[in-house]
């Protein structure tokens, strides 16, 4: 047979054309064992096992157990060993990993759990940890998945074996346990090592190690309004049968697309209702909304649907741009890498921002200014604006949550809203979708749209979004009076039209080609919904096009 040649971490190397690359791995002498081993390969930049076969031809990176890559793939591992020692210690409960709460998750078991419960599930999960057990990889055709999980106590793992797989997707299992898990786990148990389960009624929260530092455990994120508000989508989508991906395409299939939507939209158009009449309420000598949420949330959509719902309360809202009080392009600030940082709150005019609100407020009158994003200066309007008593002032933003915004207003008279799709799917019973699946897709297909971009150039980048995320917007969200989930539950079938042809132009030398190939990955999973079926005031709107609205 002749030998194929390859290049790992920069090095040509010769192997037998289908060679595991863990065995190649160790033919040269890199760590597969230590502190922090390789754990992962990375083809083409594209995510895989270290059993994964190579055939010539490959460009191979590795990563260790540190690498920051690995730590989602750290937390689905763990996710795993829970799931194996819930089954072996309560086989009539079912484990439900239902959402992730910062860098860990959020899980039920049966109808709650108690403290010796807690005990005893850390206990066995440190057994199998203890014991190292490998984790092997499995692939199926979907008949045969179907098969292996009609009996299974998890209705979502038997409706994903039916509607969401197809062809032969990548499983892996735990030695020792039957279960399947969706996609590539670490190598063994023993590497998921660091954790701890904390109590969160009715369930709890399982916090893994800190990204990139496996020894140390990440921060325990505890926001009461987001948790609250994935709790509530949790009882509805659960209530109303989608809150897996399964159940989802299962009523695509079944031509009920039209029903989910208008259930969906109901549900956005409530919140608006809800959130007007509270404005409504507020004294009429000030009403100041503010409304923030991380990139691509629907911040924009959100306040234009409130400004027309205020309209039928007879009132009149006036929408404020935070946009236009950005600081002069040679006065912002830069980051530590000295890049301009617009989403840093001190590249806005803060003084003048605050002086404004109060003075309309107020009744008082004002000149706005305006900024010219093609110079990078900002000018004064010549026109006055003034609001009539007891007109709504809307303003949508990042920063709309931070205390240095409005802060010498009475909270009487200020609604804040926070803005975010929070409409979390679970592929089956321990693998959940992040909430950012959506956002990063949605600004994919808007980027294209209406921006020009690739989507190359918006996955580079969306690491500095986020960054800008953790920083401005997700330390305050519980500052919001009110928490909007902008998700829909059918969006994903809609994006992929327009996302999965704009990921797969991304080449495979880019630096983005593996993040591209994993969301490609996961939108395939997703059966396909006309976008004409799309109502024109649907927030959805505003990434796709033909919006009944103007942006």
């Amino acid at each position: 047979m002749v030998d194929a040649t390859v290049k790992i971490e920069g090095q040509v190397v010769k192997t037998l054309p289908g060679t595991p690359l863990q065995e190649i791995i160790a033919l040269q002498g890199l760590d597969l064992a230590g502190d922090d081993p390789f754990v992962l390969g990375a083809i083409n930049g594209h995510r895989c096992s270290l059993a994964e076969p190579l055939w010539g031809g490959e460009t191979v990176g590795l990563m260790r157990l540190s690498h920051p890559k690995s730590h989602s793939t750290a937390v689905r591992t763990l996710a795993a060993v829970l799931a194996v020692a819930c089954n072996d210690l309560f086989p009539d409960r079912e484990l439900l990993v239902d959402f992730f709460v910062g860098d860990g998750l959020y899980a039920t078991l049966g109808n709650g759990v108690d403290g010796a419960d807690l005990v005893a599930v850390d206990t066995k999960m440190r057994e199998i940890i203890a014991q190292n057990r490998p984790i092997v990889p499995r692939v199926f055709d979907q008949r045969t998945l179907v098969r292996n999980r009609r009996d299974s106590s998890h209705p979502f793992s038997r409706r994903a074996a039916r509607y969401v797989y197809s062809g032969a997707p990548s499983m892996s299992q735990v030695i020792g346990s039957n279960q399947l898990f969706h996609g590539v786990l670490l190598p063994s148990t023993g590497l998921a090592h660091t954790f701890r389960l904390v109590a969160e009624e009715p369930g709890f929260i399982l916090l893994p190690s800190a990204p990139g530092r496996p020894q140390d455990l990440a921060e325990l994120v505890h926001s009461t309004t987001f948790l609250a508000a994935m709790r509530e989508y949790a009882d509805w989508s659960t209530h109303h049968d989608l809150a897996d991906l399964g159940a989802i395409n299962r009523t695509v299939a079944e031509g009920r697309v039209k029903e989910l939507i208008r259930l969906c939209e109901a549900r956005h158009t409530r919140f608006v209702v809800e959130t007007a009449q509270q404005v409504f309420n507020m004294p009429a000598d000030g009403r100041l909304v503010l409304a923030a949420g991380p990139s691509s949330s629907g911040k924009t959509s959100f306040a234009k649907r409130l400004t027309v719902q205020l309209q039928v309360q007879n009132l009149e809202p006036y929408a404020l741009s935070l946009d236009d009080y950005f600081v002069d392009r040679s006065d912002t600030p830069t980051d530590e890498n000295g890049r301009l940082d617009y989403e840093s709150i001190d590249a806005l005019r803060l003084d003048l921002l605050n002086d404004h609100l109060a003075a309309l407020l107020a009744g008082r009158p004002v000149r706005l200014p305006r900024y010219d994003f093609t110079t990078g200066t900002s000018s004064e309007s010549q026109d006055e604006v003034t609001l009539p008593r007891g007109a709504p002032l809307i303003l949508e933003g990042l920063h709309a949550l931070n205390p240095r915004l409005a802060s010498s207003i009475e909270s009487s008279h200020v609604l804040r809203v926070y803005v975010s799709a929070l409409c979390h799917t679970n592929i089956d019973n321990v693998t959940p979708l992040p909430t950012t699946l959506s956002r990063i897709v949605r600004r994919i297909v808007r980027d294209a749209q209406f921006r020009g971009y690739t989507a190359s150039q918006t996955l580079a980048r969306w690491p500095q979004v986020r960054e800008g995320e953790d920083r401005w917007i997700f330390p305050y969200q519980d500052n919001a009076d009110l928490v909007f989930n902008s998700g829909l539950a059918y969006e994903l079938g809609v994006l992929k039209l327009w996302a999965e042809p704009r990921l797969a132009a991304v080449e495979t030398d880019d630096s983005s080609y593996g993040r591209a190939r994993a969301l490609l990955e996961l939108l395939r999973m997703h059966l396909p919904i006309d976008v004409r079926l799309v109502p024109p005031t649907s927030l959805l709107r505003e990434f796709v096009g033909e919006s009944g609205f103007s942006y």
